[in-house]
C-alpha cells in the first residue's frame, strides 16, 4: 500500500513539472505574437562616416572709423570737423546754372511788362487811323486749305474782325483776344481773293491784328500786322494750283 502512494506521488511529480514548462512556452509564445503583430522592429543606428568639419575662428579686423556726415560736412565718431567744405565764390562762372537774366529784380521785370502795355496803348491813340485798305500780296500753292491764326497785339479794346473769300463771308465775327483764334479756310481752285475785315475799333484805337497763315502741311505762307478803321480790309490773294 505505502509503495503504491510512492509510485503514485513519483508519476505526478514529472507532470507537474511538465505542465510548469508548458505554461512558460505559452507565455514566451505569447508574447513573441504581440511583439510580431505591433510591427516594430529596431534598426541599428548608422555609423557616421562623415568627419566632423573643425571650424576656426575668424581673425577679427580692426574697426573701421567711418566719417559721419551730417548737413553736407563729415564728422568723426566724437562729432569733430574732419573735411572742411570748399566754398566757391558767387561771382564764379560755374556758380550760377541759370542765365544772370533769370534772376533778374522782379519789380524790374513788372516795370518793364507796364511800360510795353502803355506804350501799346500811345500806338493805337497816337495820330490818324488810315481809312483804306491793306494789300499783302498773291500766294501761289497746291493746298486744298488754308489756316488763319489772329489775335489782338495791341491792348485788348474789343476789336473784332470778319473773313471773307471771293466777296463771300466765311467766318462772320472773331473777338481778337490776346491769344491766336484759329480758323481753317477750304479753297477754291484758281483763284481766292482772302479778306480780314475790321468790324469795329476797339475802345483805345485803331483795330489791331497780327496774323499767321499756314497751308494744310503746316507750312508758313505768309504773316504780318495792321492797324484798321472800321470796314476796311486787310488782304491777299491765294492761287490754288492744280494738281495735275
Amino acid at each position: 500500500m505505502i509503495r503504491n502512494q510512492q509510485n503514485h506521488k513519483l508519476q505526478v511529480f514529472p507532470n507537474g513539472i511538465v505542465f510548469v514548462l508548458f505554461l512558460i512556452f505559452i507565455g514566451f509564445s505569447a508574447s513573441s505574437q504581440i511583439d510580431n503583430r505591433s510591427g516594430s522592429f529596431k534598426i541599428p543606428a548608422a555609423k557616421d562616416s562623415t568627419a566632423t568639419p573643425s571650424i576656426q575662428p575668424e581673425k577679427s579686423t580692426p574697426d573701421i572709423e567711418i566719417p559721419k556726415s551730417q548737413g553736407g560736412l563729415k564728422l568723426d565718431a566724437s562729432g569733430k570737423l574732419v573735411e572742411r567744405p570748399v566754398l566757391r565764390a558767387p561771382e564764379s562762372s560755374d556758380f550760377y546754372m541759370l542765365d544772370r537774366e533769370d534772376f533778374a529784380d522782379s519789380g524790374k521785370r513788372y516795370t518793364d511788362s507796364m511800360n510795353e502795355y502803355q506804350a501799346r496803348l500811345d500806338r493805337e491813340r497816337r495820330g490818324n487811323v488810315p481809312r483804306e485798305n491793306i494789300d499783302f500780296g498773291v500766294f501761289k500753292g497746291n493746298s486744298k486749305q488754308l489756316i488763319i491764326k489772329c489775335r489782338d497785339f495791341g491792348a485788348i479794346d474789343n476789336d473784332r474782325v470778319a473773313i471773307l473769300n471771293n466777296d463771300r463771308t466765311v467766318v462772320p465775327s472773331i473777338f481778337l483776344a490776346g491769344t491766336f483764334t484759329q480758323i481753317t479756310m477750304q479753297l477754291q481752285e484758281g483763284f481766292n481773293k482772302i479778306a480780314i475785315k475790321a468790324l469795329n475799333q476797339g475802345s483805345l484805337g485803331a483795330n489791331t491784328a497780327e496774323f499767321y497763315i499756314y497751308d494744310e502741311l503746316g507750312n508758313l505762307v505768309y504773316s504780318n500786322q495792321w492797324l484798321l478803321a472800321t470796314g476796311f480790309e486787310a488782304q491777299f490773294v491765294y492761287v490754288k494750283e492744280s494738281n495735275n
